[in-house]
């Protein structure tokens, strides 16, 4: 009887009409909410929910809508407790604050890392790729109240080109998401002040590249900051650091040229041969890169906490860039929309079983993904770092196309590519 309840209350919370939303009192049931601060507590957690739940209503009612909202997990928090599920815990005095935005303390090596680099000549483009399918992308991970985003997303990054290159059997190796937040340095104050606290996927990929990174089963998450146990003392050279800075794609060694293990970087033990963080906001390159693996971006995602299903399109040309998730495929929906294909770490109650797609522009519209830009006025709370510039060009959707991230692996499979390119869903 309570199985057949709870599945009821579900039923309601996830496929209300959208002339309806469900209660405060059943939705404080279905997700066991127990408010420790009282009575006051509960009529403060009582009207977020009932803001939030006019907004389910009114995306709900808009004619032609691409995409549905609904009443989750995430109705009665707080704008504080959404930005830490978004990486976003700066910590600090107003003071400390400007001068981290304005770039007081401007120095060379404390800008983003990044790579720049030109995509190789090769054969036109799928017209939709996907890598739903990897075992990879069908695990779930749900990042708590730590602000964890970008570790979660570098370990899904790592997971699945492990898979996709290293074990064509499908098994894969997983790697440990919690080491990233307890052991990633952030000196320069990346997208935050490190761990839950928040940081970059540049940075979690510097680390695994340099010092290797455990299974998950090793070090399994824990959603908190914790003690790093890992083992320093075998630190390689990435080959990101070795190479100049204007090193271009095409430089790098090729699949089957083994000079490069000479650097011994670490992260060779499991078959990554480098990283390169892509040009930013450049849509073929993006496209590009998605042929050979899924791809860890940084987006503007302070509107998603609604979503629940459809085609996502509720983003300005300014956006502040505030989290990272992984980008697993494009395509387009029946009705001739091109989409983005993203994986995220809200848990599989959140979205379309913790994915989401979002809209890309290009297939229906004037104008692509590389010419819808606008600003960021607040870069340091993604991929920015102490003494960098204090607004930035983001173009895309939810500025997708801004700080884009790839790894490289050793080896290669085309059966996978095939199938990331095949009539499956999505």
């Amino acid at each position: 009887m309570q199985r057949l309840r709870s599945f009821a209350l579900f039923y309601v919370l996830c496929f209300q009409p959208v002339s309806a939303v469900v209660s405060f009192e059943a939705f404080t049931e279905q997700y066991g909410r127990r408010y420790d601060g009282g009575m006051q507590e509960y009529q403060e957690r009582r009207a977020l929910f009932e803001k939030r739940a006019a907004k389910v209503l009114e995306q709900n009612n808009r004619p032609n809508r691409r995409w549905t909202a609904g009443i989750n997990t995430f109705s009665d928090r707080t704008l504080t407790e959404l930005k830490n599920l978004r990486g976003w815990r700066r910590r600090g005095s107003k003071e400390e604050l400007a001068r981290h935005k304005h770039g007081h303390e401007k120095r060379e090596d404390s800008l983003s890392l990044r790579q720049t680099t030109r995509g190789k000549s090769r054969a036109p483009l799928a017209d939709k790729v996907s890598w739903a399918f990897l075992n990879a992308t069908k695990r779930h991970y749900n990042q708590g109240s730590c602000g964890s985003c970008w570790a979660i997303a570098s370990t899904v990054l790592l997971e699945a080109h492990s898979e996709i290159h290293a074990y064509p059997d499908g098994k894969g190796r997983s790697f440990s998401a919690q080491e990233l937040v307890s052991c990633v340095p952030n000196p320069h104050h990346c997208g935050g002040t490190g761990g839950c606290e928040g940081a970059t996927i540049e940075l979690a990929m510097d680390w695994a590249i340099k010092h290797g990174l455990a299974e998950d089963s090793e070090v399994p998450y824990k959603a908190i900051d914790g003690e790093c146990m890992a083992r320093k003392s075998s630190e390689g050279s990435s080959l990101l650091q070795i190479m100049d800075r204007s090193v271009t794609r095409s430089s790098l060694p090729e699949e089957d040229d083994a000079s490069w293990l000479d650097t011994s970087p670490a992260g060779a033990a499991f078959g990554m041969m480098s990283w390169e963080r892509l040009p930013e906001n450049k849509y073929d390159d993006l496209l590009i890169a998605l042929q050979d693996g899924p791809v860890g971006i940084s987006v503007a995602a302070s509107d998603w906490f609604e979503y629940s299903h459809g085609v996502f399109d509720r983003c300005e040309k300014d956006a502040v860039i505030d989290h990272a998730v992984v980008l697993i495929g494009y395509a387009k929906d029946s009705s001739g929309d091109g989409y983005w294909l993203i994986k995220n770490s809200w848990g599989p109650e959140w979205g379309e079983h913790g994915q989401m797609r979002l809209l890309r522009r290009g297939e229906t519209d004037d104008e692509d993904e590389g010419s819808w830009c606008g600003v960021d006025s607040q870069p340091e709370l993604g991929s920015g770092c102490d003494g960098g510039p204090s607004e930035v060009t983001v173009c895309g959707t939810c500025g997708i196309l801004y700080d884009t991230v790839r790894p490289h692996w050793k080896g290669s499979s085309e059966k996978a590519r095939q199938k990331a390119q095949s009539d499956e869903k999505y």
